[in-house]
């Protein structure tokens, strides 16, 4: 039974601009944010159910996208005495709580709430919208970055929640429910919407981008190091891809011929020259390259099931890769790409499995539980971003060429 729950961030408000830490009180939405409002409006078909929280923010966002049911579960998170300060502000004036919240303490400000209680709402506010949708249905809930950003961190099991970047105002998360198997986060902080109008990222950016369609695609077969041809509709993906991707500083892409032709026209469009690297190359699936599913458990069902069905992270093939492994090795390959340039944004062309490996390690997802977070659709992208102490995740499984 799959069911589909799309949460939105409200528009750019004022204390936004300014720094200040907005939970339950208002802020007015800027000029810009209404300019966001109105990319924003159009975007999604009316869905099943549109929620939103009951702030004015949150719920002149929603009233773009159709009629609306307010929901107070949805809020933000109550600051308390902290609210409307800047960062800098409260750290001179509660140092010590400040720290104890960073700290990863069950913690509540001054007047506020509770971080349990915060995260105990929003899941009741999530399973509260999750029971009234039927199979194939699908909701849509304006809520606040910090109510997407709790959600999404439980959903994945993340416990360090740096690591993942708060969503951007007005950008979508999608998040799939498919019967007894566990939540998946189809897509994280899309504002693809506001073209160049997206808010400037912090740190510098990377985008990997995954292959267009190949044969071995569609035949549900396991190409990792091996070569297969672009199908018709890759190259059809290609060339949008091409058309519509943002300008980039510097291109580099697997030595595989399905990610070279991927990259090559983005490059050609962009008047940009392409580096190949050996380390954004795909898992490297040893012995099974090149196999279906049901060929390879024909062949090497113990071996197939311990990694595919007890979760143990084993080389594939016997003389292949580990999914730990090839995330490190495109960890590796992406901080030696971003210490030799100072190149941003950066395009690397790569491949499904080995970019959730890479992203699922800065997350800190196991390969047991890989499964909450997809791999890349064909020409989709994620964004990190490098910053002086930090990678952070922004965004994953962005391909708005694939929905126009």
């Amino acid at each position: 039974m799959t069911r589909r729950i799309t949460l939105i961030r409200h528009a750019e408000t004022e204390a936004n601009v300014s720094g200040g830490w907005q939970g339950q009180s208002d802020s007015p939405i800027t000029e810009r944010g209404l300019a966001q409002i109105g990319m924003l409006d159009g975007r999604f078909d009316a869905p099943d159910l549109l929620v939103s929280s009951d702030l004015d923010r949150a719920m002149a966002t929603a009233e773009a996208i159709g009629l609306v049911e307010p929901d107070p579960l949805w809020r933000e998170f109550d600051f308390g005495a902290w609210d409307g300060l800047t960062r800098q502000e409260i750290q001179r004036r509660f140092s010590g709580e400040l720290d104890a919240m960073r700290s990863g303490l069950d913690f509540a400000p001054e007047g506020g709430e509770r971080l349990s209680e915060f995260a105990a709402r929003i899941q009741q506010a999530f399973a509260a919208v999750a029971a009234r949708l039927s199979d194939g249905e699908e909701a849509i809930v304006v809520t606040h970055g910090g109510v997407i950003h709790g959600l999404i961190a439980a959903t994945l099991g993340v416990s360090d929640r740096g690591a993942l970047a708060l969503p951007s105002n007005t950008a979508a998360t999608t998040i799939v429910l498919d019967g007894a198997r566990r939540p998946e986060v189809f897509a994280y902080n899309d504002a693809s919407h506001l073209g160049a109008d997206e808010a400037p990222t912090h740190g510098r950016s990377v985008l990997l981008f995954r292959h267009a369609e190949t044969e071995a695609n569609r035949e549900h077969r396991w190409h990792g190091r091996g070569e297969t041809p672009l199908t018709d509709s890759g190259r059809r993906q290609a060339a949008d891809l091409a058309a519509t991707a943002m300008p980039l500083d510097h291109i580099g892409t697997s030595p595989l011929s399905r990610a070279r032709n991927t990259a090559e026209p983005v490059a050609s469009a962009q008047g940009k020259d392409v580096g190949v690297f050996d380390g954004l190359a795909e898992i490297h699936f040893g012995e099974w390259e090149g196999m279906t599913v049901d060929e390879i458990r024909a062949v090497d069902r113990d071996a197939f099931d311990r990694i595919y069905e007890s979760g143990l992270d084993e080389a594939r093939g016997s003389t292949g890769e580990t999914f730990g492994e090839a995330g490190k090795r495109l960890a590796d390959t992406v901080d030696e790409i971003t210490a030799d340039t100072r190149a941003d944004p950066i395009g690397l062309f790569t491949h499904g499995g080995v970019a959730r490996a890479y992203i699922a390690g800065l997350l800190g997802i196991s390969f047991a539980d890989r499964h909450a977070l997809p791999v890349l659709r064909n020409t989709a992208r994620a964004e990190v971003r490098i910053q002086p102490n930090r990678t952070r995740v922004a965004s994953y499984n962005i391909a708005p060429h694939l929905e126009a």
